[in-house]
């Protein structure tokens, strides 16, 4: 990989007290390996409990350009994902969608 042109952003949400994987983490994070230059998303990787989620989270997000709107990947979430993660799954997107744009805002 062409490491010096890409950027690792992550993405954090508090996991409600409710859910099964407060357990085994107070954080969701979304770590995401992004190409500088065009700004979408080459890996993923989440601290989600099961590989079943953490496989659906790196599905939705690879290949995402984070300059774009996050609203379609929100809604996605919204109408695919029925569990007590489904809000931080959310926020930990939207976290991660506003450090991009704060570093591209920096770098421009």
């Amino acid at each position: 990989m062409d490491i010096e042109n890409h950027l690792i952003i992550v993405g954090y949400a508090k996991v409600p007290a409710t859910s099964a994987s407060r357990a085994a983490h107070e954080y969701l994070s979304i770590s995401l390996r992004v190409d500088r230059r065009t700004g979408t998303v080459v890996q993923v990787d989440s601290t989600a409990v099961t590989a079943l989620v953490r496989d659906w989270i790196a599905e939705l997000l690879q290949d995402r350009d984070l300059g774009t709107d996050p609203d379609p990947i929100i809604e996605q979430i919204d109408t695919s994902y029925l569990g007590h993660g489904s809000g931080p799954i959310k926020q930990a997107v939207i976290d991660a969608w506003r450090r991009y744009a704060a570093y591209r805002k920096e770098n421009e």
